[in-house]
């Protein structure tokens, strides 16, 4: 590589870029491509003066003097001339991030899904992206699925399950029940040794296959065997719709998010035992600018699950 040839800059960095940082760039090549503070204001389509305070600012920043003003012409200084093709590339990747970002909305983004969302969420959830002109489409797999199809390209982005620590969206997971008769503003999982129906069947604690993850089913097992219940008390990986006809036949309990329940008309309180997360990260495509990604989260977090529409009762 020749020494005025500036290294390669990988197109997902320039997202990482402040936007003032990125204005300031903009000026300063400009005005040095230009070699003129009006010309270079013209190219920016912002007023000179602006131009000028933000190249100043940059210079203050950066520590060095990148053009030397005369009342003719603006030359570069050394500095100046080492950094030119460097801002100069950047300024030309941010700009190719704007126009994938414009393609991205006018093409829409497909979004990988957990299965079983609610309709209503996911009528609120394009709604909320359309507002950011984004149109969104919504495949529903389980989690690893998700994560090949967003490998494979077939997705945009996906919600992964994550540790908390590396959590992008998330919620509490509690209790749903269906029955009167589990008193308590708190969910003790010593009540589920008490039986649901008139056959003497002990009731359960179902997990979705999206809980079946350490940081959920370990803290959960641990906290139902100190609280006495039975091996199969606690099922793992029931389909949604499995656990919620138990949940109204038998009177088990549901681990679930509070939008969940709310969803299904169940009654949901916090474990009084253990406290849980269902947590999500967001993994997308390269392709996919990180600022479009942030636009659309809520609204993935509404289809998944994660939060009620304000408008509904809870």
């Amino acid at each position: 590589m020749s020494k005025t040839q500036p290294p390669p800059i990988h197109a997902e960095w320039v997202w990482w870029l402040p936007v003032d940082l990125l204005r300031h760039l903009e000026a300063f090549v400009a005005v040095a491509e230009a070699r003129s503070f009006t010309r270079g204001a013209d190219l920016c389509g912002a007023p000179q003066p602006v131009v000028s305070r933000r190249v100043a600012a940059l210079e203050r920043d950066l520590g060095s003097t990148l053009l030397h003003r005369s009342s003719r012409q603006v030359e570069l200084t050394d500095a100046g001339r080492t950094l030119l093709p460097h801002a100069a590339d950047l300024v030309a990747r941010a700009g190719h991030f704007r126009e994938l970002a414009a393609a991205a909305r006018a093409a829409g983004l497909s979004a990988g899904i957990p299965s079983g969302p609610d309709p209503r969420a996911l009528v609120a959830a394009r709604r909320l992206a359309a507002a950011a002109g984004v149109t969104l489409t919504f495949a529903e797999q389980p989690a690893a699925e998700r994560a090949a199809l967003v490998r494979r390209g077939r997705l945009d982005v996906a919600l992964l399950p994550c540790p908390p620590d590396e959590e992008e969206t998330g919620a509490e997971l509690g209790g749903g029940t269906a029955t009167d008769d589990l008193r308590g503003r708190r969910l003790h999982l010593d009540q589920l040794r008490r039986s649901g129906g008139d056959d003497g069947r002990p009731r359960a604690l179902h997990l979705s296959a999206e809980d079946d993850v350490p940081w959920v089913r370990d803290p959960v097992r641990r906290a139902a065997r100190l609280a006495g219940l039975l091996d199969g008390q606690l099922r793992v990986g029931t389909p949604d719709t499995e656990a919620l006809t138990c949940a109204l036949e038998y009177g088990d309990a549901v681990l679930c998010t509070p939008a969940w329940a709310a969803a299904h008309r169940l009654r949901w309180r916090p474990l009084g035992d253990v406290a849980v997360r269902r947590t999500y990260a967001v993994a997308g495509r390269a392709q996919v600018p990180r600022e479009l990604v942030g636009t659309v989260l809520p609204a993935l977090a509404r289809a998944a699950g994660l939060v009620t529409d304000p408008e509904e009762p809870r």
